[in-house]
Parts: structure tokens; C-alpha cells; sequence
């Protein structure tokens, strides 16, 4: 069996481990030091000049130390390095006992500047960490499962700028971290971390201030299907992207054309995408969320979700975002108006019906030198040559006071001129909002729009219904035609647009 290129790649880091594990020195650390340059090496590609390897490797008698300096990182215990335990085990797999970074430090990095696009500022940034518990098990070959358990407590973060100072705290942080190959050779990455107790104060230079916290943060991300040799080739390109590109292309307003040499391997790159995984999705939520403006106000949230995922069965994408709000709440709001915020929210907007090889071939066509609008317009129109594009909304939930508002729709995009769509919406306590609004102030501006939309309703029950349909500019709702609404053009008896009377 053809092994894939990645796994030839990590072979070497196999071989010190035929050393006994009590005679680990300086021979099988310098060993190592080589190996895993050239596994380096062969992953970015012969066009990626590698320097010297930032980190030392030494032998500890039945393990290796690993100690990776951080550059401009200022400390005042001990080295500013990242350092770690790793110790060789049977099958060619690593244990990494410990893996920990200085408790202190402080450096400086430079970010965007906001207000002057191109500039950048410096920001300074001093952090203390109370706790670290960092460890895992490593197969270099990928033929059995990877983990590594990473555990922070007591974190504070402070950055400062000629702009703002803020500082961040979090009790404690956890994240799950597994590498697990399938039975068809693929990948899944699935990453879960949790944080309990998170906090952040902001002082900007204007004197505005703004605090926000939360009880509680998860994030779980998953990349599934992940084809091996895609992976590496993907690699192979990005280093050799970044060998062919120009020593100045970083530099503010420099302007540089592609050269052969970087064009070709942008190709590869983009070539490298084709089938590379299977299915990604994120999903991050939020509980016990609260904000606080000094002199302004503040809000709280219950819980709060955001996420975010796309897959490919049979070669068609399928995309989608997922926001979620449960129990907003501002007291700094009047009772009357307060009491219409949303005790639920969700929606999942989605799109689907793009085959990935039409997307590929644009993407591909687009690195073409030359490539302009007009030479993609045969690719653009192949992305709706298959039944349309579909954008949907497969979820939408939110409540208003006593209505409570539920509802689907999807539009077929068949081109840019032409559509199809259809939604199912339904409410309930619509006429109890009515009543209401006619006897508050400050609902009274939304009346005329809520008896506008109670005429369309057409009544299920304890419902109200309103199926809306659009074919290109036509939009229905419950049969009653829009554009015959308001004095809008009606058709002649010769089939022209009539004209409005003159006033």
C-alpha cells in the first residue's frame, strides 16, 4: 500500500525511538534536531529556505526537553521560552508529559489602526497566568488517534495603546483537542474548550468605559474528513507561495504583480482545495453574558450562540450561520419599552445547490493572469446551471411582547435576473400586540405596519399564517398580489404598464 505523502513526511520523527528510553542524550537530540528539519523541509517544499529550527532540543535521560524561545517576549522569571517534555513510546508514538510557557511576560505587537487605514500601532501587552496543566499523546504516522488536553486558571491579560487599556480575566480555561483517523483514511479534528469565569474592562482615551463578562463560554469546532494527501499539497504550495512571493510584498503601499513563480504555486494552492475535507462547523455560545457603559447603561443576555458550518454530500455545498438569543434584559431601558425585548431569537440563514467543482473551477479561473469579470462571466453561470442556487432560512424564531413569531422560507436563485422563492410564516398574540400598541405611546408608530400585516393573515387556528410567494420582482402573500397594492402600475388592455393619473 502507496503511503500518503504526509505520513512519509513524519517517518522520520519514528526513528529515535529505537534508542532505550533510558539512553537519551546528546546524539539522539542533535538526531532529532536533523529529522525533524528535513520533515520540515519536505512539507513546505525545496522553495522554502528553512533557517535555523527556533527551538533546542536536548536529551534528558529517558526524554527530550523542547525549549522554544519567544521572540521579544520579556520575563522576569526564568527564560522566555515555551518549553516541553516529550518522551518516545512504543509504536512510534510521543507522549508530551508537560508543555508550559513563562508564568509572566510582556511584549509588543503591532495591529491595524482603526482610524487610519494602511498604519498600524503598537500595542503592549503584560500577562500572568496562575495555573497551566498542558499534556497529550502524538502519533506522527496518523494511524491511531492524537490528544492533547490543555488546562489555564487564573489568566489576566492587560493590552494598552495610545488609544485604550483593557484587561481581560478568565478563572479557568479547558480544551479537548483529538486527531482521529477513519476507516477511510481521512481525518476528523474536533476540538471542544470551555471557559468559567471570564471578565473584561475597557478605558479608552475618549473616557468612554465599557465592561463585559461571562459566566460561562464553549466553543467546539469540528473538521471532518480531512484528505491527507490534499493536506500536504496544500502545504507544499503555501510554502511555495511564500517562497516565490517578493521580499517587499508586506511592505505598506507596495503594489507587485504576480510573478510565474508565485501565479503557478496561487494555482496549486487553490488546486490543493479541491476535496480537502468533508464537513467544518463551529459553534460558540455564551451564558450569563452582561455588558456595562458607564453613564449609558448596560444589558444582559442569558445566553447568547453563534456558529457557522458548510459540508459537500455529493459534491453540492451546503453552508450555514446559526445566532441564538435567550432572556436579553437592560434595566437601564423604561419598564414599557423593556418588556418588549426579545425573551428568544434565533436564526439560521443557509445556502446551498453550488456544485464544489464549479466553485473550484472559479477559483481556479480567477488565478488566471488576466482574469476579469467578463473572461469568469461562463463560470459565474455555471454556478446556477444546476437547478438554481438556494438561499434559504431554514430557522426563524423571535418573540415581541405577547406575539411569538415562527417561520421558513427558501428563495432558488435561477440567475441573476431570475428567482423563485416561497416562506411560511406564523404568529401567535398578534392581536394582543395591537391592543397593546394602541395604548402605549411608544408602540403607536409600529400600528399601522401590524394592521397592515393582520389584513394579509389568513387565520389557522389559534394562528395567523402568511405564505409568501416571489417569482422574480412578483411577491404574493396568501394569493394577494403586492404589486396591485398602493396605486402600483396595473396592465393596460393592449398588455403595457399603465401610467399613474397626473396630479
Amino acid at each position: 500500500m502507496r503511503l500518503s505523502r504526509i505520513s512519509v513526511f513524519c517517518l522520520p520523527l519514528l526513528l529515535p525511538c529505537a534508542a532505550h528510553a533510558d539512553d537519551i542524550g546528546p546524539a539522539q537530540a542533535q538526531a532529532l534536531q536533523r529529522q525533524l528539519r528535513d520533515w520540515l523541509g519536505g512539507l513546505l517544499g525545496s522553495s522554502v529556505k528553512l533557517p535555523e529550527l527556533p527551538w533546542r532540543i536536548t536529551g534528558e535521560h529517558d526524554h527530550y526537553v523542547f525549549s522554544w524561545p519567544i521572540p521579544g517576549l520579556t520575563t522576569s522569571s526564568g527564560e522566555a521560552a515555551t518549553t516541553a517534555d516529550v518522551r518516545p513510546l512504543e509504536g512510534g508514538r510521543w507522549s508530551i508529559d508537560s508543555l508550559t510557557w513563562p508564568p509572566s511576560g510582556s511584549f509588543t505587537m503591532t495591529v491595524p489602526d482603526a482610524d487610519e487605514p494602511g498604519n498600524s500601532v503598537p500595542v503592549n501587552i503584560d500577562f500572568t497566568v496562575g495555573k497551566q496543566n498542558t499534556h497529550g499523546v502524538i502519533d506522527p504516522s496518523l494511524a491511531t488517534a492524537s490528544t492533547v488536553h490543555a488546562e489555564i486558571a487564573d489568566l489576566v491579560v492587560a493590552s494598552d495603546n495610545r488609544r485604550q487599556r483593557q484587561e481581560q480575566r478568565f478563572d479557568h480555561y479547558v480544551a479537548e483537542t483529538s486527531l482521529t483517523p477513519r476507516p477511510d483514511g481521512r481525518l476528523d479534528l474536533i476540538s471542544n474548550g470551555a471557559v468559567e469565569g471570564w471578565k473584561a474592562a475597557t478605558q479608552i482615551s475618549s473616557g468612554m468605559a465599557m465592561a463585559i463578562g461571562g459566566q460561562a463560554l464553549r466553543v467546539s469546532s469540528r473538521i471532518e474528513g480531512v484528505n491527507r494527501a490534499q493536506f500536504a499539497a496544500l502545504m507544499t504550495a503555501a510554502g511555495g507561495l511564500l517562497g516565490a512571493l517578493p521580499s517587499d510584498v508586506s511592505n505598506k503601499g507596495a503594489k507587485t504583480d504576480l510573478s510565474p513563480a508565485a501565479r503557478s504555486q496561487l494555482r496549486l494552492l487553490v488546486g490543493a482545495l479541491q476535496d480537502l475535507l468533508a464537513s467544518v462547523s463551529l459553534e460558540e455560545t455564551v451564558d450569563g453574558l452582561q455588558v456595562e457603559i458607564p453613564n449609558m447603561g448596560g444589558m444582559s443576555m442569558k445566553h447568547f450562540l453563534f456558529g457557522f458550518g458548510g459540508e459537500a454530500p455529493d459534491g453540492k455545498l451546503h453552508a450555514w450561520v446559526r445566532v441564538t438569543l435567550d432572556d436579553l434584559a437592560s434595566p437601564s431601558l423604561p419598564p414599557k419599552i423593556a418588556t418588549y425585548l426579545p425573551h428568544h431569537i434565533e436564526i439560521k440563514p443557509s445556502v446551498s445547490g453550488v456544485q464544489t467543482v464549479d466553485l473550484h473551477k472559479l477559483a481556479l479561473d480567477a488565478t488566471e493572469e488576466g482574469a476579469n469579470v467578463g473572461s469568469l462571466q461562463p463560470d459565474i453561470e455555471a454556478l446556477f446551471s444546476h437547478g438554481g442556487i438556494a438561499l434559504g432560512v431554514e430557522t426563524l424564531a423571535f418573540d415581541l411582547g405577547p406575539a411569538k413569531v415562527d417561520g421558513t422560507g427558501q428563495v432558488t436563485v435561477l440567475s441573476p435576473e431570475n428567482w423563485h422563492g416561497e416562506a411560511h410564516v406564523t404568529a401567535t398574540g398578534l392581536d394582543d400586540l395591537m391592543t397593546q400598541a394602541r395604548t402605549n405611546p411608544d408602540l403607536q408608530q409600529a400600528l399601522p405596519v401590524l394592521v397592515m400585516l393582520r389584513g394579509m393573515a389568513k387565520p389557522d387556528g389559534k394562528k395567523l399564517v402568511w405564505d409568501i410567494a416571489s417569482d422574480g420582482p412578483k411577491v404574493t402573500v396568501n394569493g394577494l398580489d403586492l404589486s396591485q397594492m398602493g396605486g402600483a402600475d396595473k396592465p393596460t388592455p393592449d398588455g403595457k404598464p399603465g401610467q399613474k393619473p397626473k396630479r
